[in-house]
């Protein structure tokens, strides 16, 4: 830290925080022990900075640090958009660089499970997972962010909330854990989740997504590589820790399913495609930002979309049978009515 700067590391960026000369010395410094846990080397502090916020001056102390917490971490987003796979979650790291992310909206309980995981395991984010495509994880040890009622959030350094540092060894995500605060629960409860099950939690808790490469479909990769997703429910955050291992036990084998591309109606009628997952029972797409989960006979339609209305009914009846009763024509040209309505392209143009 230079006299009127701090510069903190989130996510692989470099971001300065610059300080007016009107902002007072005790507020640098606060911002300073905050973001303690997140500072850089010093050797490399006036190395070149990814990302500048400067702070002209500061009239409530409590609130700028509310505020600065979140435009850190935007700043530190759109720096990796498009290269790194950026989940809403805590973390913690084992002693051998395993990091579990556990995915969850504000609110979910993200920062008090950080506050108990992480007096036994590294403390490595209780706001966002980010990882590349070789699942090796790049921390965020912001302050942790604790609800204050009436009050902007407290800004508590990691060291002062007893957190543990991070190994020193390289980071690889080993799990991605979908949050599931229960409170009538009783005891923890782990459940390894298909993709298509998770993918609606997954999706809404990932920034950027549809500037990645496959979107949905790298997403499903991914989480294969990482042992596939769990979920967790539990009623109190001190109950978790003893449940790491079974966290990390391994599940059933997880398969990414196969990578599609489907036909649909752009914003102007144009026909454009959207990325899709098919796991041959259900398909999860993607198409701009809105996210189906297809399941029944409409996986099949899609996969044989554009072949014409009597090869997708055969195509149906091959795979789910005759319907008990009613023209299976008619059953499936309903069907592909909907998904019409839905934007997807299923007949000729």
């Amino acid at each position: 830290m230079t006299a009127r700067s701090v510069t903190v590391g989130a996510l692989g960026a470099r971001i300065r925080i610059v300080f007016g000369d009107d902002v007072p010395a005790d507020v640098v410094a606060r911002t300073a022990h905050a973001w303690g846990g997140a500072s850089v080397d010093a050797a490399e502090e006036d190395a070149a900075e990814d990302a500048r916020i400067d702070v002209p001056a500061v009239s409530d102390p409590e609130a700028f640090l509310q505020q600065l917490s979140t435009d850190v971490t935007l700043e530190a987003l759109a720096h990796n958009r498009g290269r790194l796979l950026m989940l809403h979650a805590a973390g913690v790291a084992l002693e051998d660089g395993r990091v579990i992310a556990f995915v969850g909206p504000s609110g979910r309980g993200k920062t008090t499970l950080s506050r108990h995981l992480a007096r036994h395991f590294g403390y490595v984010s209780d706001e966002t997972i980010a990882f590349d495509d070789e699942l090796r994880v790049l921390p965020y040890r912001k302050p942790l962010s604790v609800i204050r009622h009436g009050m902007p959030k407290d800004q508590i350094a990691p060291a002062d909330a007893g957190l543990r540092d991070l190994p020193g060894v390289p980071l690889r995500l080993a799990a991605i854990v979908v949050l599931d605060r229960d409170p009538g629960a009783s005891g923890v409860t782990v459940e390894h989740v298909p993709f298509a099950d998770a993918a609606p939690d997954l999706v809404a808790q990932t920034s950027y997504l549809t500037e990645l490469p496959g979107t949905v479909s790298a997403l499903a990769d991914l989480c294969a590589r990482a042992g596939g997703v769990r979920r967790l429910r539990y009623a109190e955050a001190s109950e978790v820790p003893a449940a790491i291992e079974r966290i990390l036990a391994p599940g059933p084998a997880s398969d990414a399913g196969t990578a599609r591309q489907l036909p649909v109606l752009g914003p102007e009628g144009e026909v454009t495609s959207a990325d899709a997952v098919d796991d041959g029972d259900r398909i999860v797409v993607l198409a701009g930002r809105t996210l189906r989960v297809m399941d029944g006979i409409a996986p099949t339609i899609l996969r044989h979309a554009g072949e014409g209305e009597e090869a997708i009914v055969a195509a149906v009846v091959a795979a789910h049978g005759a319907p008990p009763s009613g023209d299976p024509a008619a059953l499936v040209r309903h069907a592909m009515q909907e998904l019409a309505e839905a934007g997807f392209v299923v007949g000729e143009r």
